[in-house]
């Protein structure tokens, strides 16, 4: 195991060490945290359930390619490039990304939910990291997973950098229209101020 393979290992434990801390320290503020699922039909229910299963393999093959263990069926998998560039640059990417999903979830503050909650409501948050993105966390996920895409080029990996982009616009739609139910006004002047993914507008 070289020194990137645990330099990915520790970026995956703080991603999901920030993640069930944050869902941890707002539910004691008596919200529901995982709204992933929950009160959906249809193909919404079955893509918010399917994260549960493409994260658990999301960790699987970061646990494979870094501990060198085979691929179940397949054994030694095919790997599009190697070498220390790439290994510094996956490092590099990987590390932007838990920067910046950490400053999303301290933005967040009480408001920090797993899905789109339709149940309970929080405050619109357009500070901190959110001036610059509407949608930070998702930057931050795709983020790291082209960071390990970068460091274990396998196609595994490839698919999955041309499913999330796909099913986090899908998400981030969802969330868009129930923010302008909610938000009426305020959310609107936020759409023309903040870009969806990142920048500011002028």
């Amino acid at each position: 195991m070289s020194f990137f393979d645990v330099y990915t290992l520790i970026m995956l434990f703080t991603f999901f060490t920030l993640l069930v801390s944050k869902s941890l320290l707002t539910s004691r503020q008596d919200q529901n945290v995982v709204a992933l699922g929950k009160g959906k039909r249809g193909f919404s229910a079955f893509l918010e359930y399917f994260y549960y299963v493409g994260f658990i393999f999301l960790v699987y093959l970061v646990l494979i390619s870094t501990l060198d263990w085979p691929f179940i069926f397949i054994g030694e998998l095919f790997v599009l490039w190697e070498g220390l560039i790439f290994d510094v640059m996956g490092m590099m990417v990987q590390s932007v990304a838990i920067i910046l999903f950490s400053f999303a979830l301290a933005s967040f503050k009480n408001s920090w939910r797993i899905g789109v909650d339709t149940q309970t409501h929080g405050t619109l948050i357009t500070t901190g990291v959110f001036r610059y993105s509407r949608n930070p966390t998702y930057v931050a996920m795709c983020l790291l997973f082209v960071g390990f895409f970068i460091s274990y080029s396998h196609f595994f990996f490839l698919g999955a950098m041309v499913f999330l982009p796909l099913s986090f616009y899908h998400q981030i739609r969802k969330e868009e229209v129930l923010l302008l139910q909610l938000y009426p006004e305020a959310y609107p002047k936020y759409q023309a101020q903040t870009r969806r993914i990142l920048g500011r507008k002028r």
